[in-house]
């Protein structure tokens, strides 16, 4: 059994849990949908959540027609956006 002093410390993840995140995530999200000419829907909104960052901008893109527009680097780029854009609503 784990002593009370051999703990170093704690992790919490608030995200979800405590504080209602998803609409950040979901604005960012449709900043960047703006950005590339994605259409924006309340489907493709629903079916951003609970995905990852790379498999969300990989829905927008494809629901634009727009998978194979952009190179890798340039997804990348428009990922770290939509993370910047979270950091800061």
């Amino acid at each position: 059994m784990t002593k009370f002093d051999d703990i170093k410390g704690f992790v919490f993840d608030l995200d979800g849990v405590i504080t209602d995140t998803s609409v950040f995530h979901s604005q960012a999200w449709h900043q960047v949908a703006d950005k590339v000419g994605a259409p924006w829907s309340q489907e493709l909104e629903d079916g951003l959540k609970g995905i990852s960052r790379m498999d969300s901008l990989e829905m927008i893109l494809k629901a634009g027609n727009l998978s194979d527009k952009y190179t890798d680097e340039e997804k990348l780029t428009l990922q770290l956006k939509e993370y910047q854009l979270s950091q800061v609503s």
